[in-house]
């Protein structure tokens, strides 16, 4: 007899069955013992005999649902039978058998409404706890205008055993659902913090296996790019007759690929960089911009282009200045390799909540094909790929968001916004 109470507790509340079926049979267990429980207290209350005989047939009826769902798995049918035929069905034929709104019948309505909706889902639970909600608002109503269509006990302690008995079944019919409800959430939560551990120690792996292996191709690229550089200065320095012109361009084409190479590790890096840099504090973003513009000036004149600068005072931002910095070069060096011979602006203000960056060039522009990806990792029209992504990176990352308008052949504008500084610590 005990093994088989085991093996039915096990088959009802097993934690690998699915929430609502589990719920289901809670409550399936709970109706047949606690109608049972309910008969009996009104046969010895002196209750209504169709009272006595419903209760009991409604202990029978819940255990056959039970038995039913573990051999069809109907489930949903289930679900539909007992809202339908107990919660609106039954639950209102027994408000009146049992002293209306002054029974107990009333506490069973809110065992009803939770359970629905913990059955049921999305809009169907919508309607069927609306439609219950209306059904016994109705009941109240119609007890309320027709009193004597109630059946009131013969004495208050009919009342009393009964309001006692069935506080004592709902309390704990609802507790069970939601111990279940509580274990079951925190058993997920326990699989989902070892899946986010295991998934952390891979990123980490992974981030430090880029950083290593960037860091690592830093030297053997610089060192490549120097002995190319050295032979072709020696080639240089040959009588050019006897100079193989193919020979120099297979180099020249060889040190152009080093020098994407290089900065393709560079974007590792720094993509490395923004994965380990979380601090963040009070930030001057107005010095920040100008200490990055004044530092690009030697790089853009280069290309025979300058750099004019607008940028208002007493900006202040809540950020990492290393990462906000790389934001700015990247966007000066972009404009810088599609622009020649003309000028850049980049522009500051503040507005309201937000300060309002921008960075416009004259220059070669983004093809129209292109120009929707660009922010995406490694697309790009002759460079890393890494750029752009980075610097949106970093200003979602700060709470802010970046565009970009381009046309091919006028010239290209970006522009970000940042949170002004809130008093964060």
């Amino acid at each position: 007899m005990k093994r088989r109470l085991l093996d039915f507790l096990n088959f009802c509340f097993n934690r690998d069955i699915d929430l609502r079926i589990r719920i289901f049979n809670i409550l399936a267990v709970v109706g047949c013992v606690g109608s049972f429980i309910t008969g009996l207290s009104s046969a010895f209350t002196g209750g209504e005999y169709v009272t006595v005989v419903l209760c009991f047939a409604a202990s029978v009826f819940s255990a056959l649902l039970i038995y039913f769902a573990s051999r069809t798995q109907k489930y949903q049918l289930c679900y539909f039978i007992t809202v339908v035929g107990i919660f609106i069905g039954l639950f209102s034929y027994l408000f009146f058998l049992s002293g209306g709104y002054y029974g107990s019948i009333p506490v069973f309505f809110v065992f009803a409404v939770v359970l629905t909706v913990f059955m049921l889902e999305g809009k169907i639970a919508i309607y069927t706890t609306l439609l219950e909600l209306a059904v016994y608002s109705g009941l109240y109503l119609y007890a309320f205008l027709y009193p004597q269509s109630v059946v009131p006990y013969p004495d208050e302690s009919g009342y009393f055993f009964n309001h006692l008995s069935d506080l004592l079944i709902v309390c704990l019919g609802l507790g069970a659902t939601m111990y279940a409800q509580v274990r079951l959430y925190r058993e997920q939560q326990r699989r989902v913090n070892e899946q986010n551990a295991v998934l952390a120690q891979i990123s980490l792996a992974k981030t430090q296996f880029l950083a290593n292996a960037s860091h690592e191709m830093r030297t053997p690229l610089t060192v490549v790019s120097v002995n190319i550089q050295m032979v072709m200065g020696l080639l240089k320095q040959i009588d050019n007759t006897t100079v193989d012109s193919e020979a120099q361009t297979l180099l020249q084409d060889a040190q152009a690929e080093i020098m994407r190479l290089s900065r393709m590790v560079e974007g590792m890096l720094s993509l490395n960089v923004i994965s380990e840099s979380t601090e963040k504090k009070k930030t001057d973003y107005s010095t920040l911009l100008n200490s990055s513009v004044n530092m690009m000036r030697l790089l853009l004149s280069k290309q025979n282009n300058s750099i004019e600068a607008d940028i208002a005072d007493r900006l202040t931002v809540f950020g990492n200045s290393d990462l906000l910095s790389q934001v700015i070069i990247n966007l000066l060096q972009n404009s810088n390799a599609h622009t020649s011979n003309d000028t850049i602006r980049l522009a500051a203000i503040r507005n309201g909540g937000e300060i309002s960056v921008e960075v416009r060039d004259n220059g070669s522009g983004i093809s129209s094909a292109l120009l929707p990806h660009v922010f995406e990792r490694g697309v790009s029209d002759g460079g890393t790929g890494v750029g752009l992504f980075l610097c949106k990176t970093v200003v979602e990352a700060h709470g802010g968001t970046i565009q970009i308008e381009s046309t091919e052949g006028i010239g290209t504008t970006v522009s970000f916004i940042l949170p002004v500084y809130q008093g964060q610590l």
